[in-house]
């Protein structure tokens, strides 16, 4: 969605756009029509990957252990898409190149003749070094710390070769900066279409809705905690809740197992979440592991529903505690909230109200556009002669 966002912001500032994305063949057919509206040129390049993970993923990790490169910087190895960007280059059309995340730099020529901006979605070494805080097997530990210093390394690289990094909030910011002292940083938040995410009256009394795709395993590992250590007690007080899973790829396995309750639904696939967002009474966003900042967040609050998070869940969005967001980490804190809310019709909606107009504010389409205009605008003259065609090399078309 950042991508899909910041495609559209630098579409409406002016600027003509080469697009080339690195997805799975799927992604990429399901966005070709859009993508081509908002591109003057637009080039898909398949990369071999299993999502969500299986027999081929694990096989592919265990034999990057003993590389340098961490295994998704690899994933995104892609030669024909390594050649289309030399032969763009080559063209002396293209005046600078926008990253978005340091996987796709292995593809992309270092050293570059004109300058790269670089859009760091996530801190990535932070998303590992959080995943070891919960991970129990020590091989999983083991392969999660190699992973993380292979990430932070590759990162310090990928932020020192651009002209300007950009992060989704202040906290990123300032562990990429500790990195890359030299490189200059600007924080572009992550924005929503409030005319496409709007309120909704088909509330559900007693649904309880995470969203977000099931082939991430901070997702993964949030719902499953929720499942195990919130949903208990909330069901202690309010028998007839439904906590409702909605986003992509959820594996065979991963249902099944937590399917068993029968108080849990997966919705799979959507090809629109704001149906499932308008029918929650509470959105909660019960993460441990991750960065950057949630969407997720972002949808609920901007369709003005009641939303219970971690901090971690909602770190680097300014959402108030008790005016705009509920923070809890504790479980039994966590599932007292939502029970708290679920009660009261008249706090959510309050909530919400207030969640809304902080979208409005800070985190709208208006405000993404301003501010990445004035990232761009950091660039000299001199470096950036005609910044008309921008080239995001390597961006997910998801």
């Amino acid at each position: 969605m950042r991508t899909w966002a910041l495609l559209r912001a630098l579409a409406a500032n002016g600027h003509g756009i080469v697009f080339l994305g690195i997805d799975s063949p799927l992604e990429i057919q399901a966005n070709d029509s859009s993508v081509h509206r908002l591109c003057e040129q637009a080039f898909a390049m398949p990369r071999n990957i299993e999502t969500p993970p299986g027999p081929r993923m694990h096989l592919s990790r265990a034999r990057n252990l003993f590389s340098r490169k961490p295994h998704s910087v690899e994933a995104t190895r892609s030669k024909s898409a390594a050649q289309r960007i030399r032969e763009l280059l080559d063209s002396g059309g293209i005046d600078a190149v926008f990253c978005e995340q340091t996987q796709p730099l292995i593809n992309v020529p270092d050293p570059l003749p004109v300058p790269l901006f670089l859009d760091n979605h996530n801190a990535e070494h932070v998303i590992w070094q959080r995943f070891l805080r919960h991970a129990r097997n020590p091989l999983a530990r083991l392969y999660a710390w190699l992973e993380s210093e292979k990430l932070r390394e590759w990162e310090r690289g990928s932020c020192e070769r651009a002209k300007l990094a950009i992060t989704c909030s202040e906290q990123d910011r300032r562990i990429l900066q500790s990195l890359c002292p030299r490189t200059s940083f600007f924080v572009v938040p992550n924005a929503l279409d409030t005319d496409r995410y709007f309120p909704a009256s088909q509330e559900e009394p007693f649904k309880v809705l995470f969203q977000g795709g099931m082939d991430w395993y901070p997702n993964r590992d949030a719902v499953q905690h929720f499942v195990r250590s919130i949903l208990p007690e909330i069901r202690g007080s309010i028998p007839g809740i439904e906590f409702v899973v909605a986003g992509r790829n959820p594996s065979r396995g991963f249902r099944r197992r937590l399917a068993r309750d029968p108080h849990v639904r997966f919705t799979g696939t959507l090809e629109d979440i704001r149906p499932e967002v308008a029918g929650a009474a509470v959105c909660v966003v019960p993460l441990r592991i991750g960065s950057g900042t949630r969407l997720k967040i972002l949808e609920a609050a901007a369709m003005e529903k009641a939303i219970v998070s971690t901090r971690l869940g909602a770190e680097g969005l300014e959402f108030r505690h008790n005016e705009e967001i509920v923070l809890a980490d504790d479980p039994s804190d966590f599932a007292q909230a939502v029970v708290g809310l679920m009660r009261d019709a008249r706090r959510r909606n309050w909530l919400g109200l207030n969640a809304r107009k902080r979208v409005e504010e800070q985190y709208s389409f208006p405000v993404l556009c301003k501010t990445l205009e004035d990232a761009m605008a950091i660039i000299p003259e001199a470096q950036l002669p005609d910044p008309r065609e921008l080239c995001p090399a390597g961006a997910s078309l998801s």
